[in-house]
């Protein structure tokens, strides 16, 4: 069947790069959350509130009619009619609460704040292991959440699937991991930190791949019509140069083959710098792609 037959749904819905840029910065938010329970570093924390109010941004400029948007939480909230139901709900809910714990951990990190009385409160609840935990969870359940987002989105079968939540949470892990390399090199982070995020990127990229390769399998032999010729895209069709040099060889080979050469003859800062901005660009080119591949189910006549 010719793609030019086929109802993209990025030619209607229009969910391409604005959203696949979204879930990015909402993964490395997310995950990065959960790293920050282990690092408590003053970068990652800004890094983390920055992500997530540019991916929200992003968000919310694929909006049409983007005042609807206060203008139905205010109502809401005022009559406290709230659709429990709904991803897009529960989503608001724990992108909001990530977004304050973020703004709350920010200000602990910032020594200038802390001159104020009323804002020591902060630098109090960084240091407990229960907030930290809670901030932590959010970060989690925000990835978690941006894969969901597309794997209960109806009419497009691709998506259809519990391996995109898994995918998700797996390569915002990865982003994370290269995120902390890229510290390492600016000196914001310790040698320590540097080393184990070296092994467990490696770790992550391995499980990146089978979960990558899983998910085209899986779509293409027990998949519904849909779900096949979007994952044929992937596959060998016209979307298969991002897949095959963009995911996989520049977002895992690459980083891999570093990781390898870094564990023999120890840890160069160039090739740290290419194998953190290849692992970050691998992890948006797979939102891109499974965005972009997804079709609704042509009709047979």
């Amino acid at each position: 069947m010719n793609v030019a037959d086929l109802t993209l749904q990025a030619d209607v819905a229009h969910w391409s790069w604005t959203i696949a840029i979204f879930l990015w910065f909402v993964g490395i938010a997310g995950m990065g959350s959960v790293a920050y329970y282990f690092s408590r570093k003053a970068p990652l924390a800004i890094t983390i509130l920055v992500s997530l109010i540019v991916g929200l941004l992003f968000v919310v400029s694929h909006l049409t009619r983007w005042w609807n948007l206060p203008v139905t939480i205010f109502y809401a909230v005022l009559e406290l009619s709230f659709n429990f139901q709904s991803w897009m709900f529960w989503g608001f809910a724990i992108l909001s609460v990530h977004l304050v714990l973020s703004a709350v951990v920010v200000v602990a990190n910032i020594p200038y704040l802390q001159r104020f009385w009323f804002l020591r409160w902060a630098a109090v609840l960084n240091k407990s292991n229960l907030f930290l935990g809670l901030f932590a969870f959010a970060g989690f359940g925000s990835t978690v959440y941006s894969g969901f987002l597309l794997s209960t989105a109806a009419g497009v079968p691709l998506w259809n699937t519990a391996l995109i939540p898994v995918l998700w949470v797996i390569s915002a892990s990865v982003a994370t991991v290269a995120l902390i390399e890229l510290f390492y090199v600016l000196g914001w982070t310790d040698e320590r930190e540097a080393a184990f995020g070296l092994r467990l990127g490696m770790g992550l990229d391995v499980m990146k791949l089978l979960a990558v390769l899983a998910f085209i399998h899986i779509s293409l032999t027990v998949g519904t019509m849909g779900a096949q010729i979007g994952a044929a895209r992937m596959f060998s069709g016209d979307l298969a140069l991002m897949t095959w040099i963009g995911v996989i060889g520049i977002g895992i080979f690459v980083p891999l083959a570093i990781g390898g050469l870094s564990l023999l003859i120890g840890k160069k800062k160039p090739l740290l710098i290419v194998s953190s901005v290849a692992a970050l660009a691998g992890v948006l080119f797979l939102r891109a792609v499974v965005l972009l591949a997804g079709v609704w189910e042509p009709l047979v006549i």
